[in-house]
Formats: structure tokens, C-alpha cells, sequence
């Protein structure tokens, strides 16, 4: 296990990583995500060795590393930029750490070659800049594995390929973390990426872990506004009352139609925002779900086989959206400037404070 406990990083007066504590358990697919900013690089730095906590612990299995070099820590790190050497072969490059290492080489080049999918007896021997993109990063991926870390660190490694290439190497990279069993710590701005291969996320928001867990569970259960405005697809709405009764929160708002008790396993005396997905809302001509609002539609959005439909109440010029199967869309006759309800049953919502 890799755990960091009171984990900080100071850049003089600007505090970058506050005080953070991470446990990532052997084997994850961990992804470090939040916006610009938050301390994602600096973060996986620290972890790598190549820059020095202020203060705190990294322990990886009970043992401290954090005065321990980059080059003698179990990890291996991927870069956003490939950072192959270009007078080399993809063979030289791939064997610089197993003979930097003083291992023998045997057919290692070509097993992991194939580990990534590059077809050794294609590109072997091809000289590293006569490679494609995608090509270039899976010889950086094999290049770090030969390091034969325990912990494989990925800053970004995907931002520079092509929307379709990164979805065949986002798959990839999640397979190849179950075939090898290896610890794989992800930083990524692509939400998209860490939702597909994550089995944990950390999310930070101004140097600080916002929430941690399942890429499922912190999507359909935010707790915080900015969590429901960063994992995104969310509607969200100003509570003017909650109040418990009964066990339940009572909840309405004069954003939108209706009054509904929500199961409370906790206290809500500060839970002042109502979150709902898209995908749990639906829209219609009357309000026939619990809560509702009614909206102008000022677009339609075909999405693959789901519609967006995008629209703003006559009070205000927030928008709000419902995400529809395409099948029922097209048997309505639901059409731009239309006045609709987008609602949703009471259980689909979440109350959560700022």
C-alpha cells in the first residue's frame, strides 16, 4: 500500500498541497484529477521523489521514501511528452533502463513490446522518430515498465493524442493494470479518462482531497457543490428549506415546483444545494414527478443514442438539462421554444452543502 499522511507542499507563501492524506492500495487503477491548479502534478512529483515534500510522510508498505531518490524508489514515471530518445531505435530505447539496471535483456524488448501492443517485428527497430504519436506512447509506456516498478506514475501521458486514440489507450491502460497487477497513479484533466479506468479517484481542489472513492460512487453521490459542478452533468439547485422531520429532509426552493421528503442519514443543517444528473430528469408538458421546473427549451442535442434537452425558466437565465433517451424523443413532438417541465422523482436527488 501507498499512503501519504499530513502530506504538504509550500512553494513560499503559496501553499500547493495541504496537508493531504492518500492510501492507494496494491494492484489500484488510482486517478488524481481536479482543475488547473489544484496540485495534481505536484502531487505524483512528490510521489516520484522529484520534489521534496515541505512536510508529512509517503510510506509505501510501512516503509518511509521520502528521502529515498527517484531512482531508487519502486516507480516509474510516464510523461505528457513521450521524452523518448530520438537517435535511438525503439529496441535502444526500451532496453536503456534493463541495461542501466545491469539485467540481462533477452527477449524482454519484445514482451514488452507486446504488452502494449506494438507488433515488435514492425517497429522494433525503427528509429523512435519515425513513430506515430500513439506509437511514441506505448514505447514510453514500455520504456517505464522496464524499469520493473511496482508503482507506474502517468502525468497526463494521453492530452497530446487524438479523441479516438486516447479511448483505444484509455482501455488499454485499465487492462493492462489488471494483467500486471501493478499499482497505476493516473493524473489526467480528462474526467472522461479517470471515470473509465479509475477503480479509485482523488479529487483536489486547491491542493486539498475533496472526496475520495469509487469513479461511481463520487458521480451519483457528490458532496459538495464544487464535486457535483466538477464531475459535471449535474443540475443544481439553492435549497430555501431542509429540514429534518422524522428522519427526512424536507426540502423545497423557490427555484423549482414541488415539496419532497428525502431520506437523511446525516445532518442537513448546512446540505443548501440540491443536486440532479441529467440522466435523472425527464421532461414533460405537466409536472408529473415530484419536483419539476418549468423551462423554455432553447436547445436539442442529439448525443449518440440520448438527447439533451437544454432549458431556461422566464425568472432567470440559469439553464438547466434533462438527458432523454433518442427513442422517446422522437416519438414526442418536443421542439425549440417549447415551455416544458424538466423533472425528476424526490429519491434521484442529493443534498449537499457548498
Amino acid at each position: 500500500m501507498l499512503r501519504t499522511k499530513n502530506l504538504r507542499r509550500e512553494y513560499g507563501s503559496t501553499v500547493a498541497i495541504n496537508d493531504v492524506d492518500i492510501e492507494i492500495e496494491t494492484g489500484e487503477f488510482a486517478s488524481i484529477v481536479g482543475p488547473s491548479g489544484c496540485g495534481k502534478t505536484t502531487l505524483l512529483r512528490m510521489l516520484a521523489g522529484h520534489l521534496e515534500p515541505t512536510s508529512g510522510e509517503i510510506t509505501l508498505d510501512g516503509a518511509d521514501i521520502v528521502n529515498t531518490r527517484p531512482k531508487d524508489r519502486p516507480t516509474s514515471l510516464v510523461f505528457q511528452t513521450w521524452a523518448l530518445f530520438p537517435h535511438m531505435t525503439v529496441r535502444e530505447n526500451v532496453e536503456f533502463p534493463i541495461r542501466a539496471a545491469g539485467r540481462e535483456v533477452g527477449r524482454t524488448v519484445e514482451e514488452l513490446l507486446e504488452q502494449v501492443r506494438l507488433d515488435p517485428d514492425e517497429h522494433a527497430d525503427k528509429n523512435a522518430s519515425e513513430l506515430s504519436g500513439g506509437q511514441k506512447q506505448r514505447v514510453a509506456l514500455a520504456r517505464s515498465l522496464a524499469y520493473d516498478p511496482d508503482i507506474l506514475l502517468l502525468d497526463e501521458p494521453l492530452a497530446s493524442l487524438d479523441y479516438a486514440l486516447q479511448k483505444q489507450l484509455q482501455r488499454e491502460l485499465a487492462d493492462l493494470n489488471k494483467a500486471l497487477d501493478m499499482t497505476f497513479i493516473y493524473v489526467t484533466h480528462s474526467l472522461e479518462a479517470a471515470l473509465v479506468m479509475s477503480d479509485k479517484l482523488f479529487v483536489l481542489n486547491c491542493g486539498n482531497v475533496a472526496q475520495t472513492g469509487p469513479p461511481e460512487e463520487i458521480y451519483q453521490s457528490p458532496e459538495s457543490r464544487f464535486i457535483a459542478d466538477f464531475m459535471g452533468d449535474a443540475n443544481i439547485f439553492g435549497v430555501e428549506t431542509a429540514r429534518t422531520d422524522g428522519g427526512d429532509a424536507t426540502i423545497s426552493s423557490d427555484q423549482f415546483t414541488g415539496e419532497a421528503a428525502i431520506g437523511a442519514d446525516h445532518d442537513y443543517d448546512e446540505q443548501n444545494h440540491l443536486i440532479v444528473r441529467y440522466d435523472d430528469c425527464e421532461v414533460g408538458p405537466t409536472l408529473d414527478s415530484d419536483l419539476g421546473i418549468e423551462v423554455t427549451v432553447d436547445n436539442i442535442l442529439v448525443r449518440g443514442n440520448t438527447v439533451l434537452v437544454e432549458g431556461t425558466p422566464d425568472a432567470t437565465d440559469e439553464q438547466y438539462v434533462a438527458e432523454v433517451g433518442f427513442e422517446w424523443y422522437q416519438e414526442t413532438d418536443l421542439d425549440i421554444g417549447d415551455v416544458a417541465y424538466i423533472q425528476w422523482d424526490a429519491e434521484k436527488s442529493v443534498l449537499v452543502p457548498e
